[in-house]
């Protein structure tokens, strides 16, 4: 289980977190532009695992935009999509892994990138969709920015204060159950296929247990969302590093606390953006249901295997 962030490494051959940054947010913004010109009245979608997982053709546009964008401040980069898969970064090592990389003058600049994450919500007419980037540097991530084109709200963050739209955003404890609203995709299609009978009991207790529970149908602006202070928790089951990596250093700039698990696939000594379930709360203070629920499916999955 991963619950601390790597440090970046001290390095003058890559930019700072904040240029990091704003190449980020540029990229991400081109892509809200084109998102936000588009009719989105009759979208066309596509199935890729189920009907559960779908894409638009919008999807690959905006990552395609977002790639180019990137690479033209950052032609050394390497590029993780959800679309396009790895892009490895010029000078990259040979047979070098996910997250490992590294190039053969120095450390190596990720962007993890999801071009429409909630692209079911896009599709749908649904205001709840969002573009997120997030950077690291070899294994640690330095920033991130999720923007929210309809809404019209960026959420950013490098080296310092997490931010809204500009804004800093003040840190808040995690509620006390009796209080918290969580939002939560942690008992997916997925988990309730594979273990029926423990989502069953788990989705009782979670409703039981807090006093909202929601599901947005986006991890990146639930995540957002738990940053700034707007919900007490988040929790996945399954989740990829496009879907998170900004997210994550945005909560954890933002005061917040992240606690990963392995799933039965991933390296547990991997960096937490590469971790398949999360647990993500406002402040440092934790909501142990979410915590214990998620120790119990590591070991039916272990079980399983």
């Amino acid at each position: 289980m991963n619950t601390t962030a790597p440090s970046a490494p001290a390095t003058s051959s890559v930019p700072t977190p904040s240029q990091l940054l704003d190449i980020a947010v540029g990229a991400a913004a081109l892509a809200a532009d084109h998102i936000r010109g588009l009719d989105r009245d009759s979208l066309a979608r596509e199935y890729k695992t189920s009907s559960k997982d779908i894409v638009t053709e919008h999807d690959r546009a905006c990552e395609e935009m977002i790639v180019a964008e990137l690479r033209r401040r950052l032609p050394g980069c390497r590029i993780v999509g959800e679309e396009g898969g790895e892009r490895p970064a010029e000078g990259a090592a040979a047979g070098a892994g996910p997250g490992i990389d590294t190039a053969a003058d120095g450390p190596v600049v990720s962007f993890f990138v999801d071009p429409i994450d909630g692209t079911s919500n896009f599709a749908a007419g649904l205001p709840l969709f969002c573009v997120s980037i997030g950077v690291a540097v070899d294994d640690a991530l330095v920033a991130g920015v999720i923007d929210a084109p309809v809404l019209g709200t960026v959420f950013t963050a490098a080296d310092g204060p997490a931010m809204i739209n500009g804004a800093p955003i003040t840190p808040r404890p995690t509620r006390e159950a009796k209080d918290a609203m969580v939002l939560s995709g942690f008992l997916g299609p997925r988990v309730t296929a594979q273990h029926p009978e423990f989502a069953a009991r788990a989705g009782l207790e979670v409703n039981a247990e807090y006093s909202a529970v929601r599901s947005l149908g986006t991890a990146a602006l639930e995540l957002a969302y738990v940053a700034a202070g707007w919900a007490d928790a988040t929790a996945f089951a399954t989740l990829n590093s496009w879907d998170v990596a900004a997210g994550f250093h945005i909560v954890r700039q933002a005061g917040g606390s992240v606690r990963t698990w392995p799933g039965v696939v991933a390296d547990a000594d991997a960096p937490a953006h590469l971790q398949p379930a999360c647990v993500a709360c406002a402040g440092p203070g934790r909501l142990e249901l979410l915590d214990r629920l998620q120790d119990e499916l590591q070991r039916e999955r272990e079980r399983s295997a």
